[in-house]
Order: C-alpha cells, then sequence, then structure tokens
C-alpha cells in the first residue's frame, strides 16, 4: 500500500506540474474535446437523407445519374444554380443555401452521408477557433493558448448543449443553413475586426471577405440580417474613422455594394412574397420590441447550471490572463446593450414574418449567440474589473490581494452548493448531445434504424422497382430520425422522393388500427411544418 501510495502521490505531482504550463492546459482540453466529439462522429456513420434533403436534391442527383466520369461536375453544378432558381422565384430567395443545399455531398451516394456531420462540425469549430484567435488573441492581446482555451470551453457548450442536435449536425438542409453559416459568418467578423484593427485590407483579404459576405448575401434571414447589421455599422465606423485611408474606405464600401446586392436580390424574390402572403406580419418596431422580450425569456430557459458553473470559471481565469492586455476595457453596460442586441437582431426575421419560432435549426443559432454573449461580457467585465484594480492605489491593491483566498474560497462553496443542488445527473447527462449519441449505439437504436433504411435505399435505387410500399422504422433516434415517407401518395415529400429517385408511387403503409391517429398526426404535423417553413427564415 504504501508503494501505490508513492507511486500515485509521484505521478499526481507529475501531472500538476505539467498542468502548470498553459500550453499543456490547451493540449489538455483539446484531447477531451476531441474526446467528447467522437460519439457524435460515430453516430454520423448510421445516417441518412431525410426531408428536404430529397427536395433540395432532386436536380443534382438526377444529372449527376445521368452523366458518367468527370463529366458529371459541370452539369451538377448547373442543377445547383437552376434549382436555386427555381426556389427564388416559388419558396424563397436564399440563393447561396439553396445551391449548398442542393449540392450535399450524399446526392452521389448515401454512403457519403456521414460526411455531413463533419462539415458541419468542421465548419463551427473553424469559426470559432478563427474568432477567437483574432479577437481574444490578435486585437484583445491573450496569448494564444489562453484564446484557444476560452474557444474550446465555447465549443464545448455549442455543441454539448445544442437545443436540436438533429438540426445542427446531421440533417443536412436544416443544419448547413444554420449552424454551417454561423460559422462561416463568424470567420467573416472576425476579418472584419482585424482589418479595422490593423488598420488594412490586404488584397486577399479583401478578395475572401468579399466571397464570405456575397455567400452569407443569399443565406437564411437570422444570419443575413446580422450580418447586414454588423457591415453597416462597420463601414459606417470606417467611412467617418479619420484613421483609415482612402483605399481601406473604398475597399469597405465595395465589399457592402456587392453584399446588399445579394442582400437585395434575396429580400426580393418572388417566393418570399407568396410565403409571406400565408402570414400577417408584426410592424417592424413592434417586431424589435418582441423579440427584446422573448429573447430575454429564452436566455434564462435555456441557459442551465453547467453553463453557469463554467462562465464563473472563466471569469476567475480572464481576472488573471488579463493582466497582460492593454485594452481598456471602458463602458461595460454600453458593452453589455450592444452585444445583446446582436444577439436579439437574429430573432427579428422570424418574429416580424410569422410572430413566432418554431424550428429547432433557428433556436440553435440563437443559442450560440447566447453562450457567445455570454463570453463576450464575462471577459469584457473580468478585464474591466482588472482595470480598476489596476487603477487602485498600492495599499488598496495589497488588501485585495490578501482578501483574494477568502473571496476565492467563498466563490468555490458557492459552486459547490450551487452543483449539488441543481445538477441532476442523470436528467443533465441526457441533455448532453454526446451522451444522447452514445445512447442511440448502446442501445443498438442507430444500427437497427441504419439497417432498416440501408434496405429501403437499395429497393430505392433499385431501376426495376417502381412503386414502393414500406412500413415505419422500429426505432426513432433522436439525432437521425426526422421522418420518413407518410400514408399519403400525394404528400410533398412522398413526390419529392419519387422525384429524387425516379419512381411511380412511394408510401408508406400504416396498420388498420393505427390510421386514425396517423392521420390525424399527419395533420397536426402538416401544419407545424406549414409553419416552420413559413418562419424559416
Amino acid at each position: 500500500m504504501e508503494l501505490i501510495y508513492q507511486i500515485t502521490n509521484e505521478l499526481w505531482k507529475k501531472i500538476l506540474n505539467w498542468m502548470k504550463e498553459e500550453k499543456n492546459q490547451e493540449r489538455f482540453l483539446w484531447v477531451c474535446f476531441g474526446i467528447s466529439l467522437l460519439p457524435l462522429l460515430a453516430l454520423s456513420f448510421f445516417n441518412h437523407p431525410v426531408m428536404d434533403d430529397f427536395n433540395y436534391g432532386i436536380l443534382t442527383h438526377r444529372a449527376f445519374m445521368e452523366n458518367k466520369g468527370l463529366g458529371f461536375v459541370i452539369p451538377v453544378l448547373q442543377a445547383a444554380v437552376q434549382r436555386s432558381v427555381n426556389l427564388w422565384h416559388s419558396w424563397q430567395g436564399t440563393f447561396s443555401f439553396a445551391v449548398i443545399g442542393a449540392l450535399r455531398p450524399s446526392i452521389f451516394t448515401e454512403k457519403l452521408t456521414f460526411t455531413h456531420t463533419f462539415i458541419l462540425l468542421a465548419l463551427l469549430i473553424t469559426g470559432m477557433v478563427y474568432f477567437s484567435k483574432i479577437v481574444l488573441h490578435r486585437i484583445l492581446g491573450l496569448s494564444r493558448h489562453a484564446a484557444m482555451i476560452v474557444a474550446i470551453l465555447v465549443m464545448t457548450l455549442c455543441i454539448q448543449y445544442v437545443p436540436v442536435g438533429l438540426e445542427a449536425f446531421y440533417w443536412w438542409i436544416g443544419s448547413i443553413g444554420y449552424t454551417g453559416l454561423f460559422g462561416v459568418m463568424l470567420v467573416l467578423f472576425a476579418k472584419l475586426f482585424l482589418s479595422k484593427y490593423e488598420k488594412h485590407i490586404s488584397a486577399k483579404r479583401m478578395a475572401a471577405m468579399t466571397a464570405l459576405a456575397f455567400l452569407l448575401s443569399g443565406g437564411m434571414y437570422p444570419i443575413l440580417l446580422l450580418t447586414a447589421v454588423l457591415m453597416v455599422l462597420n463601414l459606417l465606423d470606417i467611412l467617418i474613422g479619420k484613421q483609415y485611408d482612402k483605399t481601406m474606405k473604398i475597399q469597405t464600401a465595395a465589399m457592402n455594394v456587392i453584399f446588399f446586392a445579394g442582400f437585395i436580390l434575396n429580400v426580393a424574390a418572388p417566393g418570399n412574397r407568396r410565403r409571406q402572403s400565408n402570414f400577417d406580419p408584426r410592424t417592424p418596431l413592434e417586431a424589435i420590441y418582441k423579440s427584446y422580450t422573448k429573447s430575454i425569456d429564452y436566455l434564462f430557459e435555456c441557459t442551465n447550471v453547467i453553463i453557469a458553473l463554467v462562465m464563473i470559471g472563466l471569469f476567475v481565469y480572464m481576472l488573471y490572463k488579463l493582466k497582460d492586455t492593454k485594452f481598456s476595457f471602458r463602458c461595460p453596460f454600453m458593452f453589455t446593450l450592444v452585444s445583446y442586441s446582436m444577439v436579439v437582431v437574429m430573432w427579428v426575421p422570424a418574429i416580424y414574418a410569422v410572430r413566432f419560432i418554431s424550428g429547432g435549426r433557428y433556436y440553435n443559432i440563437l443559442y450560440y449567440g447566447v453562450i457567445m454573449f455570454y463570453t463576450a461580457n464575462v471577459i469584457y467585465y473580468a478585464g474591466w474589473l482588472r482595470r480598476q484594480y489596476e487603477k487602485c492605489g498600492t495599499q488598496v491593491q495589497k488588501l485585495i490581494r490578501d482578501a483574494a483566498p477568502v473571496l476565492m474560497g467563498v466563490l468555490g462553496i458557492f459552486c459547490v452548493v450551487l452543483g449539488f443542488l441543481k445538477i441532476n445527473i442523470v436528467t443533465d447527462l441526457e441533455e448532453i448531445t454526446s451522451a444522447t449519441a452514445l445512447k442511440s449505439m448502446v442501445y443498438g437504436e442507430a444500427q437497427v434504424y441504419h439497417q432498416e433504411i440501408k434496405e429501403r435505399e437499395a429497393m430505392y435505387n433499385d431501376p426495376n422497382i417502381r412503386e414502393v410500399e414500406v412500413e415505419e422504422v422500429t426505432y426513432r433516434p433522436e439525432l437521425l430520425y426526422f421522418g420518413t415517407l407518410t400514408p399519403d401518395p400525394d404528400e410533398s415529400r412522398n413526390q419529392a422522393m419519387c422525384d429524387y429517385y425516379d419512381k411511380d408511387y412511394m408510401v408508406k403503409l400504416v396498420p388498420e388500427e393505427e390510421e386514425g391517429a396517423e392521420e390525424e398526426a399527419s395533420e397536426e404535423t402538416g401544419d407545424s411544418e406549414d409553419a416552420e417553413k413559413g418562419e424559416d427564415e
């Protein structure tokens, strides 16, 4: 026992000494973060296209099937653009999203559906890492390791507590326009901030920012509106600011012209007017007011004790790490108002157009916004307190340093008590996205679902079978299942799948005793889908 104790004690000391270095703290967190993603990535291999994946991919899938070899590239791209044009006239103006949606990897083969999750996670992670690197490291002055530590914490909260994981990382059409373009938006914002900080825009960065801005101008409306607000504020600041040269003013103005050309093309689409005719919109002022009130309610609704504890820990960490930065952190209350208004902006399109938000994909990006709002304010207020401390006299600073252990002890006790009172291990564990993915695989639900859908896809892709009748799947994994065929052959999703797979008839069989309940559920789903599609952006 004595030997075991000594070995354990020495090992623990080595671990603590190793963790004292900031770069090792970052490495440790990256390893933990990577491990946390493994269940999500593993579950992706059981994923399959669903719902509007077929609707958006009809033309591109057909173009691929009709062209062999590398000759399919141009026809597929042309088909994606044509699908975007069709939807612009008939459904909504989100032209760049429609192209991306039509080019999902699984149009070539369902075996590539797993790549959806890899791509979506990569976009979100890239956006958050790049944003943190630029804002926290390059502009604020934190070390690169500290900036990455903050990024990992934020990404973990965003991914593991995302409201609807299916619509964040598995359903291509529901995810790429929201979670995917949210990551793209963060990259653009970071480049804009860096350009202002350096007071210079290189030709390479100008090309990248213009391309990203135009891409977002054809995206979903909550991200589109937030990008538009920031683009305008950035333009006004640069045009007015005497510290920016004429070249930078012209570059920024040109970038805004291109962005708002896409913005107008998006908003002015005939399809938007057709959809909007089904709803009674609010006035702009009413939409803004309601967005503030509803977003405050959501702020409390989506905040759990884990998020609170992480933010408390981050606040203490930043109090120490910001000692070497030169940023002034002035007007913290104004910063809170402005940063929260940026979150509220994303609420406005849905509150204005259809008066409510129902899509999980929409709530996902609102949640990302809340986490980033919390993080930004925790860092800002920690910096402000740090600057107030530095302004104090030597004696006051000494008193604060002497009282710090007591204050830290009280805060530690508070966190422990809060954890014991509020954390329910079973319930809270089920809210974690990776735990949900792991549960689906451990219980075998994902495997059974995957096998059944694979058997169907073999039938769907068989040109000799013209009429398809299937039963409901045995299990509905929470992160994978978003509906299949319906009992009504004329229902829109059935028709879309018929067009996609070139079938005459596709329908789901329902036992007689369930027909009544199925019809009622189908009607409710249809109403819900109509509402979501109207709000979808």
